[in-house]
């Protein structure tokens, strides 16, 4: 099993913050995406965002993130920055295929977004 270590994750309220204040906002039907470009020689990092309005039950919360931060991990390619992910209302609702397809439509907008 893949583990996803810190170095690879936004942990910190000023991490967060950072982000949201000085971002790129790309979206979809299903996700936003906050971008905030850094050093290149950082490794990318992901945040996450999946709120109780998202979905009430946490297995289905929980199963979105999991989906989330494996096809961060499978994009080798990103570039340096800080990423947030934020599901939008609707998304629990939908199969791992279509979650999946939408989030790799959304790296492909972050990869020719600069």
């Amino acid at each position: 099993m893949e583990q996803f270590p810190k170095g690879k994750r936004l942990l910190t309220r000023l991490d967060f913050s950072r982000v949201f204040s000085k971002s790129k906002r790309i979206q979809n039907q299903y996700f936003t995406v906050l971008l905030h470009y850094t050093q290149s020689s950082q490794p990318p990092r992901l945040g996450l965002v999946v709120s109780k309005k998202i979905d009430k039950l946490a297995v289905k919360r929980n199963r979105i993130k999991r989906l989330i931060r494996e096809s961060f991990r499978m994009k080798k390619q990103l570039k340096s920055a800080d990423y947030v992910v934020m599901a939008k209302p609707g998304v629990s609702k939908i199969g791992n295929q279509l979650i999946t397809e939408s989030l790799n439509q959304l790296w492909q907008k972050c990869e020719n977004n600069k």
